[in-house]
């Protein structure tokens, strides 16, 4: 007997829920009546505008300092891409990705400022870097142009 009325109150809370859910279902299959469900969808892509690519990779040039010696190290980064550049030991680099019209090449080395070139079309203009000022840099000896100052501070590790 006490399992008949076990069936039975189970029967009942499933058969109520089950009407519950129904209804339920009913109601969300309106437009705008559905505060319990969402809709999930893709996301719009988004088109940036087309720029052109410039035909010229790869692209190359050289870093100088002021007195026109090659910049040995200096870093190149192309603005909103994680594409990093760094000069040889004379000062020549080389962009191997695809460049676009109207992306900006920043230049900079330690204890020099950083310029920014804008890249319309094939050909850079002579990057030369002006020191920061009080950076001290050697003058002489196995290690010239090695920064030894910045901002009153030596930068000579020992």
């Amino acid at each position: 007997m006490r399992l008949f009325f076990l069936f039975l109150a189970v029967a009942a809370v499933g058969g109520t829920h089950s009407a519950a859910a129904q209804q339920a279902d009913s109601r969300s299959t309106a437009p705008g009546n559905s505060p319990e469900r969402i809709a999930l969808s893709a996301r719009p892509e988004r088109t940036a505008p087309a720029r052109p690519r410039l035909a010229c990779a790869p692209l190359m040039g050289t870093v100088y300092d002021p007195n026109g010696k090659p910049l040995l190290g200096a870093t190149l980064l192309i603005k909103g891409t994680h594409e990093t550049y760094v000069t040889d030991s004379e000062g020549r680099f080389q962009l191997t990705d695809p460049v676009y019209e109207g992306q900006i090449l920043d230049v900079q080395a330690a204890g020099y400022g950083l310029i920014e070139v804008p890249l319309d079309d094939c050909t850079l203009p002579r990057l030369v870097l002006a020191p920061l000022p009080g950076a001290k840099f050697k003058q002489h000896g196995k290690k010239e142009g090695q920064v030894i100052r910045l901002n009153h501070r030596s930068t000579v590790l020992k």
